[in-house]
């Protein structure tokens, strides 16, 4: 087995290969999506290694630094059948790697059952627990509570990066937005700017709710936002049934959303709508 970093966009191609086997086998994706879609960009975002087999490519970790300083982000994609015998090789080089870079810390994701075993045994920990939920649709109408409801449209980003912002006060991924953060998200080929529903209370936006229609039947509330001046009104669980109702309409039979395991009030919020919890991603930390 030998482990090299990623010649990229060389690999490229039987990279793609293996996530696609991955995610065949895992019924998911390896990778979340802006750290696959940083390696089919013109400049890859982060750093990555490659573990091969006789020639062939058979497993992969991405890392990057992340919004927080000297902390690094990784995941790890291996082939099945190679499974158990990558992952430490993979980890160990961006350990290395990183601790060359100064780094202090690393988070690691897990996707997978027994995708813990070899973090644990180098001395990771698990710091924080991620919920998918899943609801069959449709589900109930939203309640008119007064709001206009309507798609995205230019012109729509200021107020929209306000409440966002606002919301997600102190939220590394998902807070402290600017213009090219929306401009990103934007650029994915799933994007509808009608698949941003929101709900205006005159000229102030109160909230949103981000749909994303995944292949097939499952759509996903990708991202969802309440002002919080306008909390306690029942937003937050209109915005959600909007989005629902506008993932059923275009084809969903099923949806789902995810929700930190800290966050209880979302957590309950979610299952008087109807949401089952489906499984759970862990992120797993280590200090350098």
């Amino acid at each position: 087995m030998l482990v090299r970093p990623l010649k990229h966009p060389v690999d490229l191609p039987e990279l793609i290969a293996l996530l696609d086997r991955c995610e065949l086998h895992d019924e998911r994706p390896s990778l979340s999506e802006h750290k696959f879609a940083s390696l089919t960009a013109e400049r890859l975002s982060g750093d990555g290694f490659v573990a091969e087999d006789d020639g062939n490519l058979a497993g992969y970790v991405h890392f990057l630094e992340s919004k927080r300083p000297r902390t690094y982000e990784l995941e790890v994609a291996v082939d099945p059948p190679y499974r158990g015998r990558m992952e430490e090789p993979l980890l160990r080089a961006a350990l290395e790697h990183v601790r060359d870079r100064g780094g202090e810390r690393l988070v690691a994701w897990v996707y997978q059952v027994g995708g813990e075993q070899s973090l644990e045994r180098l001395g990771f920990s698990l710091e924080k627990t991620l919920h998918q939920m899943r609801i069959p649709l449709p589900a109930p109408e939203p309640a008119n509570v007064g709001l206009d409801l309507r798609g995205f449209t230019a012109g729509d980003e200021e107020a929209m990066l306000y409440v966002n912002n606002r919301a997600f006060e102190g939220h590394l991924e998902a807070g402290n937005w600017g213009l090219r953060d929306l401009r990103d998200r934007q650029a994915y080929d799933w994007y509808d700017p009608d698949g941003i529903r929101m709900l205006w209370s005159g000229d102030d936006l109160a909230a949103f709710c981000w749909t994303k229609q995944h292949p097939g039947h499952l759509g996903e509330i990708y991202l969802i936002a309440v002002d919080p001046d306008m909390r306690g009104r029942g937003f937050g669980r209109t915005a959600a049934l909007e989005g629902l109702r506008h993932l059923h309409l275009h084809g969903s039979t099923e949806g789902m959303l995810y929700v930190d395991g800290a966050n209880d009030p979302a957590w309950q919020l979610y299952q008087r709508i109807g949401f089952a919890r489906h499984h759970s991603d862990l992120a797993f930390g280590l200090q350098l």
